[in-house]
């Protein structure tokens, strides 16, 4: 299940990745308000955002948040794994290895793994230009 982070994660950068906001710089109260975020836990994730060089913040009067890279370029698995790598495992036992005292023989691993790799596959497909 995605989190609640992670849905406002996503909803931030496609918010940002719009063609009217790419090259002006928006508020953070006016993302919060446009989003329906709650500002204090928009500020929170802004700044994993930052972090991470996905989103950079201007100060000043006409300050804001703007997409630091290309829309083409950020998938919906890096934001993922960015707010919430293992909610993104369909087991336990895909994550850390020695996890599972069964791991090594059981017959439902594999087939697993194969079905991680396709979720996966498939959300680093997803860009967000194409969601715009």
């Amino acid at each position: 299940m995605i989190t609640r982070e992670a849905d406002y994660c996503i909803r931030t950068i496609l918010h940002l990745s719009r063609p009217e906001h790419r090259h002006q710089p928006v508020a953070v109260d006016e993302l919060a308000q446009d989003m329906i975020i709650p500002a204090p836990f928009l500020r929170k994730i802004l700044a994993k955002l930052i972090d991470a060089g996905l989103i950079t913040s201007h100060r000043g009067r006409n300050g804001g948040l703007t997409l630091k890279g290309e829309p083409e370029k950020i998938s919906l698995l890096d934001i993922l794994r960015l707010t919430d790598g293992k909610g993104l495992l369909l087991n336990r036992c895909l994550g850390t290895d020695g996890i599972c005292a069964h791991q090594e023989t059981c017959s439902v691993h594999g087939a697993m793994t194969k079905l991680q790799d396709v979720m996966e596959s498939h959300l680093q497909a997803i860009t967000f230009d194409q969601l715009i």
